[in-house]
């Protein structure tokens, strides 16, 4: 691990402790500054940063002051914005869940600095057409209108509305998407028609979300910092021994363990769970691979890669050509809750492939990509990568 990643997460503890960090004199203050910006933590950076002087460079000191603000001030909208929208909710009688980032924020010293994209919703099945209508009157336009996950956007602000939380498989290891359908039985409400998921659930919801992404293009920094700071929001208010129990239920356990070991090592907060911690040499390797793969994954190979993985792990063997035939023209079983007509009627599978293809098209350059990727992977590299799935309970 190289020193800007060993001096970012430094600092990154240092901010969830509220503690000055140590000054290092030998950093690439560019590199960092640009590290931190992928992993959707460059406010927090540009905080400690300007709060305790830790950098002389005048050019990389403004940027990140500007970034620092920058967060501050769409904060500050977007607070406003979902205000707003949550009122207008209560009025019409919407039941509504708010979950992930928006709520995980509250938890870190500084909500302001903690940075999101867009901001998540649950409603009620039966809620689905009087919310949109809502959506529609506040002047949001629709993006996505495909169940379960519908996603509004106005200027630069992005909402997504669920009816299910967990729209794909983490794995085969359990039934993930049947485990989330019944969110609405992990309640506790705040105000009138306004939910937030019990702790405990919604741990477990974290924990499973940093696994969907880390199987499918991997995750950044900033997820493992969610888990940091909910843990010392609510240290021994909350049900562990259930969360324990229910860990093992989805598989998680081990995955579990990784990740505590990493929020223990990265930002030295205690797990409240009894467990068994990785390797120095597991989480040597997993650090690498978190720190590369940036906030969603998106800025190295890691997506094409894990697809070539995947397909690896049931073939045996290292297949481009029918990696990409399955990224391409996935399975029946793979897409109808997506595509739900095809439950029943998987003869109508081209229909959905195609279907597919013209619904995806703002993401045709990122698919290119991931196309090239596969294509170009070579063998040794696929290998590690499933070694490190392995080593970390994936």
């Amino acid at each position: 691990m190289n020193k800007e990643y060993r001096y970012l997460l430094h600092i990154l503890k240092a901010f969830i402790h509220e503690e000055a960090p140590k000054k290092q004199e030998d950093v690439d203050w560019a590199e960092l500054d640009q590290l931190a910006d992928i992993h959707s933590v460059g406010g927090i950076l540009g905080f400690m940063v300007k709060q305790y002087q830790l950098c002389n460079e005048p050019a990389v000191m403004e940027r990140m002051r500007h970034r620092c603000m920058s967060n501050i001030v769409l904060f500050t909208r977007r607070a406003a914005q979902m205000e707003q929208l949550i009122q207008n909710m209560r009025k019409e009688q919407i039941d509504h869940i708010l979950f992930k980032g928006y709520v995980v924020k509250d938890y870190y010293p500084i909500p302001e600095l903690r940075s999101y994209g867009d901001i998540d919703f649950i409603i009620r099945p039966e809620a689905r057409e009087k919310s949109h209508q809502l959506m529609l009157s506040q002047n949001y336009n629709i993006k996505t209108d495909w169940e379960p996950v519908f996603s509004y956007y106005k200027d630069t602000e992005y909402y997504e509305i669920h009816t299910d939380i967990m729209e794909v498989d983490v794995s085969e290891k359990a039934d993930y998407r049947g485990y989330f359908r019944h969110m609405w039985e992990h309640v506790v409400q705040v105000d009138d028609y306004t939910w937030n998921l019990t702790p405990e659930f919604h741990f477990l919801y974290l924990l499973t979300h940093i696994a969907k992404h880390i199987y499918g293009s991997g995750a950044g920094v900033r997820m493992y910092m969610d888990i940091a700071v909910f843990i010392r929001h609510f240290e021994d208010n909350i049900d562990w021994k259930f969360v324990d129990q229910e860990l093992h239920k989805l598989e998680l356990y081990d995955f579990c363990c990784v990740v505590l070991t990493a929020v223990k090592d990265w930002f030295d907060v205690d797990s409240p769970i009894e467990f068994k911690p990785a390797s120095k040499e597991t989480m040597d390797e997993f650090t690498i691979f978190t720190m590369e793969a940036g906030i969603f994954g998106y800025v190295n190979r890691e997506s094409g890669v894990n697809a070539l993985k995947k397909n690896e792990q049931e073939e045996e063997k290292v297949s481009r050509f029918s990696t990409l035939m399955h990224r391409l023209f996935p399975a029946a079983s793979d897409i109808e809750k997506r595509y739900t007509y095809l439950k029943g009627r998987h003869w109508l599978l081209p229909v959905a492939w195609v279907h597919r293809f013209i619904r995806t098209r703002d993401k045709w350059e990122g698919h290119a990509h991931e196309a090239k990727v596969i294509m170009s992977a070579d063998e040794e590299e696929v290998m590690r990568l499933r070694k490190i799935y392995k080593d970390i309970g994936l």
